[in-house]
C-alpha cells in the first residue's frame, strides 16, 4: 500500500461504509483458452487501432514446459485474443524482483506496467521519478477502474503520494488470514498435552514434540516448530512485533524491546534443539514444509499459499491419522496478537515514466480488473477447470489438472476479490464439504478465520505500507542498515539465533542500535514520530481495519 498525507486520510474510514458489490461471482461460460478465444469475453472494436504494451509478471517457475513460458502460453494467448491491446510479458524472478526491475529501469527496458507487491520498492521508484502519475490517464481513458475509484475512494487515497497525485493501481481484498499457526492435535492428545496458550506452554509443547516420540517410530526425529519460511514472522507477532516501529503509549517509536524478546525465545528454541538446526539453509521454507508434510513437524507456521487441496491431500496421504488445527497465537508478556492478515486495500502496480502509450495501458488495466475477466482468470474455464457448485460458486473439477494449467495468479494481480461477491473467499467456497479431506481443510480455514480476524487479538501494527514515503536521505539510511537490522533477514539477528552463549539477544540489540545510530537512524525515528503526531487523528488505524473487516463480511453475504 501507499503512503498518505493528512488531507488524503480525512475521509478514509467514511469510504469504508460505502462498500457495495460491483459484480456477482459465477464464472461466465467460456471456451478453453488452450483451444480458442472465448466468445463471451469483451473484444475491441475492429475499427479501433490496437495498442501494444509490455507488462511485468512474476516468474515462480510454475509454468509447465508443455504449457509454454511467459512468452507464449494458453493464458497469454487468451488475453491477446480477447483483450483490447497486444501484450507482451516480461518475467521477473519473484524473490529477486527489486534488483531485476532496477536493472530494467536503468537500461530503459522496463515494462510499461510494473506489477510489484512491495511498497518499499514502489516508493523507491517514486522517489527517483521513475514512475508517472496516472490521474490524467484514468480521467481520459478509463471506464472500469475509474468507476471502481469512484465507488471506493479509499483506493485513490492510498494510491496517492505526497505530491497529491495518484501513482499506484490497487485492488480491494477480502480481509482473511495470511499467516497461521497449525498444530498436530493428535500429537497433543497422544502426549496428553493442552493446546498452548502462553509462550511458556508453547515452548513445553515443542519440547515434548521433540523428546517424547509423538509419531511413535521409536526415533528422536521430529521437530517442535519451524523457524524457516514465515516462522520468524509468526513468532515475532506472538511478541507483538511486526515492523520496526509501533504505536506505544500513543507515540510512534522504534520498537527494540519486543524484537529482543522474540529473538530470545527463538534462540532458546534453537539452543535447546527444538527446531531444525539447518533452518538457515532453508531459504524459502520448503524444507520446513516437507518436514510437516512428512509428519516430522508438530507446530507449523505457514502462509495461506500452502492451503491448497493438493497440499492437504498429500499431507493426509502421508499421515492418514493426523489431526491438524489452527491455534491462536499464545499470549506473551506484551499481550495476545494475531499473525499477518490480508489488508483491505493493496497497491500492486505502477506505470513506467517512459511508457509511450498510456491509453493502451489503461485499456489493459480496465479489461483485467473487469470482474468477469478477473473471475475467469481466477477460476479457469467453466466446464474445464471449474463448475458452479451447490453453493453457487465455482469449484475446481480436477485439482491436478488445475495445478498444471491454472497458473494465472500473477497475471491476475490487479483483481479485486471484494468485487466478486460471496464467491470471493476462495479458501472457503472452493472446497467441497462432501469430500472428507476437503471438509477437514474447510474446517481448518473457518476456524482460522474465526481465530485470526478478531479485534480481541489484533495484529501488532498495520505494516510498512501505511507509513509515509521517506525523503531520499532517510531512505538511504534505512537501506544501509537493512542487511544487518532487518527483522527477518538481518545478519545481527541470525547471528544471535545461532550464536549460543557467546552472542546473546541482549548483545544483538546493543549492536543493532549502534549500527542504527551510526547510520543516522534517529533522524528516521524522529521523522516517523513527527508524522504520526501530526496525522494520528486521520490515519487508517487498527480499529479501522477491524471495522472494515466486519463491514466487508456483510457485503459478501
Amino acid at each position: 500500500m501507499s503512503r498518505m498525507t493528512k488531507n488524503q486520510r480525512n475521509t478514509l474510514f467514511i469510504s469504508l461504509a460505502c462498500l457495495t458489490l460491483l459484480a456477482g461471482c459465477t464464472t461466465p461460460k467460456q471456451t478453453d483458452p488452450g483451444a480458442s478465444a472465448s466468445p463471451n469475453a469483451p473484444k475491441p472494436t475492429e475499427a479501433a487501432k490496437r495498442g501494444a504494451i509490455n507488462v511485468s509478471v512474476y516468474d515462480r517457475g510454475n509454468v509447465a514446459p508443455e504449457e509454454g513460458n511467459w512468452d507464449k502460453n494458453r493464458w497469454i494467448d487468451w488475453i491477446n485474443q480477447n483483450g483490447p491491446v497486444d501484450v507482451k510479458y516480461t518475467p521477473v524472478p519473484r524473490w529477486e524482483s527489486f534488483p531485476k526491475f532496477n536493472a530494467l529501469l536503468a537500461s530503459g527496458t522496463a515494462p510499461d506496467l510494473i506489477l510489484e507487491y512491495d511498497a518499499n520498492y514502489r516508493n523507491s521508484w517514486y522517489s527517483q521519478k521513475l514512475i508517472m502519475p496516472i490521474d490524467d490517464m484514468i480521467a481520459k481513458y478509463s471506464t472500469t477502474y475509474k468507476s471502481i475509484l469512484e465507488k471506493y475512494p479509499l483506493l485513490r487515497k492510498i494510491g496517492t503520494k505526497e505530491d497529491g497525485k495518484l501513482y499506484e493501481i490497487g485492488r480491494l481484498n477480502v480481509v482473511a488470514p495470511h499467516h497461521r499457526l497449525l498444530i498436530r492435535e493428535d500429537w497433543l492428545q497422544k502426549l496428553n498435552l493442552p493446546v498452548p496458550t502462553t509462550t511458556e506452554e508453547l515452548y513445553k509443547v515443542a519440547q515434548a514434540f521433540v523428546n517424547q516420540d509423538p509419531d511413535g517410530n521409536g526415533k528422536k526425529d521430529t521437530f517442535g516448530i519451524n523457524l524457516s519460511g514465515v516462522g520468524f514472522s509468526v513468532i515475532s507477532h506472538i511478541f507483538g512485533r511486526s515492523i520496526d516501529w509501533a504505536v506505544q503509549n500513543d507515540k510512534f517509536v522504534h520498537d527494540w524491546e519486543r524484537l529482543q524478546a522474540s529473538v530470545e525465545f527463538q534462540k532458546r528454541l534453537f539452543d535447546d534443539g527444538l527446531v531444525d538446526k539447518d533452518f538457515l539453509t532453508d531459504k524459502n521454507g520448503q524444507k520446513g514444509i516437507q518436514d510437516f508434510m512428512n509428519g516430522k513437524l508438530g507446530i507449523f507456521a505457514i502462509d495461506s499459499a500452502w492451503f491448497t487441496i493438493p497440499n492437504y491431500e498429500t499431507f493426509k496421504k502421508n499421515n492418514p491419522d493426523a489431526k491438524v488445527i489452527p491455534i491462536a497465537l499464545p499470549k506473551s508478556q506484551f499481550g495476545q496478537f494475531s499473525p499477518i492478515i490480508a489488508t483491505p486495500v493493496q497497491m500492486v502496480g505502477v506505470v513506467n515514466a517512459k511508457a509511450k502509450d498510456p491509453k493502451a495501458i489503461m485499456q489493459y488495466i480496465d479489461w483485467m480488473v473487469e470482474p468477469k475477466n478477473a473471475t475467469l482468470l481466477k477460476n479457469g474455464i467453466d466446464g474445464v477447470h471449474s463448475k458452479v457448485g451447490s453453493n453457487g460458486c465455482p469449484q475446481p473439477i480436477d485439482t491436478e489438472k488445475n495445478k498444471k494449467e491454472l497458473y494465472t495468479d500473477d497475471l491476475n494481480m490487479m483483481r479485486s476479490d471484494l468485487l466478486l461477491g460471496k464467491c470471493a473467499e476462495v479458501y472457503l467456497v472452493n472446497l467441497r464439504p462432501e469430500v472428507p479431506t476437503q471438509k477437514e481443510l474447510l474446517d481448518i480455514n473457518l476456524k482460522s478465520k474465526d481465530i485470526y480476524i478478531s479485534k480481541d487479538r489484533p495484529v501488532p501494527s498495520l505494516g510498512a505500507d501505511f507509513l509515509p514515503v521517506l525523503p531520499d536521505d532517510l531512505q538511504a539510511i534505512v537501506k544501509t542498515t537493512t542487511k544487518s537490522n532487518s527483522i527477518d533477514k538481518g545478519d545481527i539477528w541470525l547471528k544471535a539465533l545461532v550464536g549460543g552463549k557467546n552472542y546473546t539477544a541482549e548483545q544483538a540489540i546493543k549492536d543493532a542500535k549502534e549500527v542504527w545510530d551510526k547510520a543516522g537512524g534517529k533522524q528516521v525515528d524522529d521523522y516517523y514520530a513527527a508524522w504520526y503526531e501530526k496525522n494520528k487523528a486521520n490515519t487508517f488505524s487498527i480499529d479501522d481495519l477491524y471495522k472494515f473487516a466486519e463491514q466487508s463480511q456483510k457485503e459478501l453475504k
